[in-house]
């Protein structure tokens, strides 16, 4: 598949360490058949160096269309992971530069990418030369402004990107303040590629408000456990308390079969927040799910809360 030729608005799943493993990803493809899937964030130092770290090539073939995500800086790294991303039948790579938190621009990763085009163009050609894997890109504004945003994705596209992703926020302002699209479409203009846009998305009807110019959008944190978020509302009916619960359960045992139960209710916690939302006594109910220990209880409290609900719909 090349992304030249996906259907338009292109809506995705963005990357999320810890959030978008196969147990997730499959959630995700049961609901929505046509939204693009990405992994986890994933270091190619790991996958090459490290059997743990591999697992992360391990999915399902219903996810499909899907995507690895990439970190690093060593261009022949990338190359190697690239190869045996591609000897896993998954129908692309995905390479991060934008990364922001500390520990990973420290190393050179991520965000800092954006700082040393010339690097960030050898990644890409290297890559190409090794496989035959579409190769995309996911950075931000800049580093501090935006200045200098066309000149490095006109240099990504002369490398051989055929996508590339903004967050509209720089490294320098994190996670902060709004983020801003305008030059998003801006770049959009003087790019032949497919340009998406990412940051602040809400679901999918937010996605098509925002979209102006360019060819999709990704989802992120609005994601976490929030399958539904990628529905047409105006298509598809709000999911009910019951529907959340029934999902919730299936995502968990499928995380399950992926960890240990004790690590999979500690780290299911994390998608709890918008799995119960949006009904009677909610922050209760969640701070009850967050106490449970082991799995047993963990689904005794969930089936608990189903027996009790009251039969109404909650936002999507």
């Amino acid at each position: 598949m090349r992304w030249s030729e996906v259907k338009r608005p292109i809506v995705c799943l963005a990357p999320m360490d810890g959030v978008t493993n196969t147990a997730y990803r499959q959630i995700v493809r049961k609901l929505n058949p046509e939204v693009i899937l990405f992994s986890e964030f994933t270091s190619v130092d790991g996958l090459v160096r490290s059997i743990h770290v591999r697992r992360r090539l391990e999915f399902d073939p219903s996810e499909h269309p899907f995507f690895m995500q990439l970190f690093g800086n060593n261009p022949k790294v990338f190359a190697d992971a690239a190869k045996m991303v591609e000897d896993r039948g998954i129908m692309g790579v995905d390479i991060n530069m934008g990364c922001p938190s500390k520990k990973i621009v420290h190393s050179q990763h991520g965000s800092a990418l954006m700082k040393d085009s010339g690097k960030a163009c050898r990644i890409i050609e290297m890559i190409r030369n090794a496989c035959g894997l579409e190769v995309s890109v996911k950075t931000r504004l800049g580093w501090q402004n935006y200045s200098g945003l066309i000149d490095f994705c006109s240099a990504l596209e002369s490398a051989g990107v055929s996508m590339i992703t903004i967050h509209g926020r720089t490294y320098s302002q994190k996670f902060k303040g709004d983020a801003n699209w305008a030059p998003i479409y801006q770049l959009k203009k003087k790019l032949t590629i497919p340009v998406l846009g990412n940051g602040d998305v809400l679901n999918y009807q937010d996605g098509l408000e925002r979209l102006g110019n360019l060819d999709g959008f990704m989802i992120g944190r609005h994601a976490i456990g929030n399958p539904w978020c990628f529905q047409d509302r105006l298509k598809v009916p709000q999911p009910s308390l019951a529907d959340r619960i029934t999902m919730a359960l299936e995502h968990y045992f499928l995380l399950c079969s992926l960890k240990p139960e004790r690590i999979a209710v500690m780290e299911f916690r994390k998608y709890l927040g918008h799995y119960l939302t949006g009904f009677h006594n909610a922050r209760n109910w969640r701070a009850r799910m967050m106490e449970c220990n082991n799995g047993q209880e963990f689904v005794a409290r969930m089936n608990q809360l189903r027996e009790q609900m009251d039969p109404m719909h909650i936002a999507g």
